[in-house]
């Protein structure tokens, strides 16, 4: 499979890219280095922070998001982890419209030496240092974690607000299966009337039942996409739902196989799902922690499931569409040469 061949010349989308995990490893090797962790060879850094089989020991599998999250320490950190992951995405897999998101809880909740404030200006400096050198339009989300009170996330949804000008949307992530979506209903109702793109982690685990949260993300949260919702492919009422309402899934297999989404790509529903009458889209979601990129992330489509060229157009125009990133700024980093 040659991955960086795959469509190279198709200016892409990528809507799901969680950035505290978007890391280069050559860089975090250098930081965890410098942190003194023993990681001076690939496979040692690779046990360390890397996730390429499907997650049985979710402790394990917990504790690398955290020493990644550990490692991200400075305001010079978190601009030099966004300028990477947009310049990477750019330069290596053609990509033109880049959102990423983060939760800044989940930044803070350890390094609390950090302000919030400069924490989102380092950030949007770096991404803001890629679009001056490469035609390149992103845009930012703000998560909020469901592990965290509807109080605590109304203080960040607060933040969001306070920098409106420099986020995009709001999202809802983290534990699914044991926090309901339900005490967070009115803050996404206050961020979709302030004007925000709404963006939900629903239906993602292989969990009895749970493609419900993907139907109350959209009739009581107002999303207007849905990350993951890759269950939806057993719920008739959610897939009528998100096809009715043109709600795109944001689809990443690489990471809904090493988390047991799916039980292989080979059984994928990207193809049942659009067959279906649903709008679907191509995203790498974790792409330093789980070792993919947009680019392997197709040809892992043409692989598995036959994905044709015009397919992917059609997903990449889907995705275009439903970004949360000004439309102007869109079309200038398309037409770009």
């Amino acid at each position: 499979m040659n991955e960086h061949a795959a469509y190279a010349d198709l200016k892409k989308v990528e809507l799901h890219c969680h950035l505290e995990l978007a890391f280069r490893p050559s860089t975090l090797k250098h930081w965890a280095l410098q942190a003194g962790l023993q990681v001076e060879s690939d496979a040692d850094f690779a046990r360390h922070f890397l996730i390429r089989e499907p997650m049985s020991d979710l402790p394990t599998v917990l504790r690398k998001f955290l020493d990644v999250r550990d490692l991200l320490a400075s305001e010079e950190m978190l601009e030099q982890l966004a300028f990477e992951v947009c310049e990477d995405m750019h330069v290596h897999h053609g990509v033109r419209v880049l959102e990423l998101r983060y939760a800044p809880s989940f930044l803070l909740d350890k390094h609390t030496h950090l302000n919030a404030d400069r924490l989102q200006a380092a950030i949007l400096r770096g991404c803001a240092r890629a679009e001056a050198l490469y035609p390149l339009a992103t845009g930012l989300i703000c998560i909020l974690q469901r592990t965290h009170t509807a109080e605590e996330n109304a203080r960040w949804l607060d933040f969001a607000l306070t920098h409106r000008d420099g986020f995009v949307g709001v999202d809802l992530a983290d534990n699914e299966v044991d926090c309901e979506p339900e005490p967070f209903i009115p803050l996404f109702q206050r961020a979709k009337a302030s004007g925000f793109g709404i963006t939900i982690h629903a239906g993602e685990p292989a969990v009895p039942g749970i493609s419900r949260n993907i139907i109350t993300a959209i009739e009581g949260m107002g999303a207007d996409r849905i990350g993951h919702g890759v269950q939806a492919i057993h719920d008739p009422e959610a897939i009528r739902l998100l096809a009715d309402r043109g709600i795109p899934l944001e689809l990443c297999p690489t990471s809904n196989r090493l988390t047991q989404a799916v039980p292989s790509l080979d059984e994928y529903p990207l193809l049942k799902l659009r067959d279906a009458g649903v709008k679907v889209t191509v995203n790498t979601d974790d792409p330093g922690i789980m070792d993919t990129n947009l680019s392997r992330e197709y040809a892992l489509m043409v692989e598995h499931l036959g994905v044709t060229r015009a397919d992917l157009e059609q997903f990449n125009a889907w995705a275009q569409a439903a970004s949360f990133i000004d439309h102007e700024k869109i079309e200038r980093a398309m037409a770009a040469d």
